[in-house]
């Protein structure tokens, strides 16, 4: 009568009272003879106390009844709550597993895999997912977020076949055609890459990135031309701004383009040197400078050409190309001794 009166108040949402009833119903029983009910009962004020936000005790009267019923699925349930609510998504997805084992209840899985997502455990999310999906009732978005993490876990030739399922999807197509376009890449297909990213951006897609890696795929396929295209709308449009500056004058550069080259490096060497102001520990790439120091001697700057082939070696960069660059660069400007000591520098390096 009193676990009767206990629940009707908890129904009525009067805790109070149903925490008396549940306290004369411990009088009548206890974990030896009726350990059914008893673990019950300690369910049940852990679940007033969750209400009531009191997480510690909750916690603690859920141990006791699982060490008194340690196959009652719903202290695990509501530990689950309690983890979530408290950030501890480890604890919570062992739980919630464990509440699915108890119960059989696969469809939980999609919550488990949300809370490793939440963990930042992508493997775990994707097996996760896959336990969903295996049902054979998954919805769209559980599908899509499986693709996402075999794609995230380098599973890009499944990751690819599972996002083409959305290519024509109104709410899906234009994400799914730009993932199809990373997984690709990824693989080194750098027209179906292309492909993709132009699909995507034909759908509507504006995602960070976009251009950048389109980019990137006719860099890879030495397509100058449109890779500086890219690179510029990137440089504008997204936030691979010095990635992408210096793709540009790498781009540049080979088109011969020395001047639009040199413009793009002075650009990255610029913004450098402001962040360096406020970050002395802030490098740039050596790089940098060494394909600058070879589109100015492109160009005749060569007091230019030197001053950026000294500042790598003053930092180790490529010593042997760069004393040999260096050497020709004084060649031109009559200077043979300075010539010779570079080209010897570089001999040695090389052996």
């Amino acid at each position: 009568a009193t676990y009767t009166l206990a629940l009707n108040a908890i129904n009525k949402e009067d805790y109070a009272t149903a925490r008396k009833y549940l306290n004369i119903a411990f009088v009548y029983c206890d974990p030896q003879t009726n350990p059914t009910i008893y673990a019950d009962l300690l369910l049940k004020e852990a679940c007033i106390d969750v209400i009531e936000e009191d997480y510690n005790i909750a916690l603690l009267e859920l141990e006791a009844a699982l060490t008194v019923d340690p196959t009652m699925a719903d202290a695990y349930l509501v530990r689950t709550q309690v983890y979530t609510t408290t950030g501890d998504f480890a604890q919570a997805a062992a739980n919630l597993e464990k509440y699915i084992e108890l119960t059989g209840d696969e469809s939980m899985y999609a919550t488990v895999a949300q809370l490793y997502e939440a963990l930042g455990d992508s493997e775990a999310a994707q097996k996760a997912y896959d336990h969903v999906i295996a049902l054979g009732n998954a919805d769209a978005e559980t599908r899509f977020q499986a693709a996402l993490y075999r794609m995230d876990n380098g599973l890009f030739a499944e990751a690819a076949e599972m996002f083409q399922e959305f290519a024509e999807d109104e709410t899906y197509a234009a994400a799914a055609l730009y993932n199809i376009g990373i997984c690709k890449m990824n693989q080194g297909e750098y027209a179906p890459a292309i492909e993709s990213f132009t699909a995507s951006e034909e759908k509507g897609g504006t995602y960070d990135g976009l251009f950048y890696n389109r980019g990137i795929c006719y860099l890879l396929s030495e397509d100058w031309a449109n890779a500086a295209e890219n690179f510029s709308a990137s440089i504008e449009k997204e936030s691979f701004v010095s990635d992408a500056q210096y793709n540009l004058g790498i781009c540049k550069m080979q088109l011969g383009e020395y001047e639009a080259a040199v413009e793009a490096f002075d650009k990255l060497v610029a913004a450098f040197e402001e962040q360096a102001a406020e970050n002395p520990e802030i490098a740039l790439n050596d790089a940098v400078y060494y394909f600058r120091g070879a589109c100015n001697a492109a160009l005749g700057n060569l007091e230019a050409a030197i001053a950026d082939y000294t500042i790598c070696i003053d930092h180790g960069y490529e010593l042997a190309q760069t004393y040999y660059q260096r050497a020709q660069v004084y060649a031109a400007m009559g200077d043979a001794e300075k010539q010779e000591a570079d080209l010897q520098n570089s001999l040695q390096l090389s052996n």
